[in-house]
């Protein structure tokens, strides 16, 4: 059990990608979070058009780390499989961003890591996010 796939890239990822990276025969249960990139931001003045991601070059062996210590921390026993990718480059309305499966013999053991993973991976992975809004203006977040 452990880390199946954590990884940043710069093409696309789906959902069916890290699900079938992660099911077996013993896990009855897999949780799947989706970041999807929305046309609006609390930040945004107007309608958000594309997001462009780019990260520092830690980034791609940190996301490993990272989610190995969730799997340390929260699932001492070993009985979780994880992926977990977050894309870099001009993403659309539309499009994945973070992709996190997660699965386990019971359900309450994925809804936990998948949860930690997520806010964890948010809060420390170097990744800045240059929004564009319709009028053509941006803004820069998670510098």
């Amino acid at each position: 059990m452990g880390v199946r796939l954590a990884e940043v890239r710069d093409h696309s990822v789906t959902a069916q990608e890290l699900l079938d990276l992660v099911s077996r025969p013993e896990a009855g249960a897999v949780t799947v979070f989706v970041g999807v990139v929305r046309d609006n931001d609390p930040q945004a003045a107007g309608r958000v058009t594309a997001l462009d991601y780019t990260c520092h070059p830690s980034a791609p062996e940190l996301i490993g780390q990272i989610v190995t210590s969730v799997l340390t921390e929260l699932d001492p026993e070993n009985t979780c499989e994880v992926a977990a990718v977050h894309r870099i480059g001009r993403l659309t309305v539309g499009d994945n961003a973070f992709v996190v499966a997660v699965s386990s013999a019971h359900r309450a053991k994925t809804f936990e890591v998948c949860e930690t993973v997520v806010s964890r991976v948010k809060a420390e992975l170097p990744v800045w996010k240059q929004q564009f809004e319709a009028d053509g203006s941006y803004q820069w977040s998670g510098l």
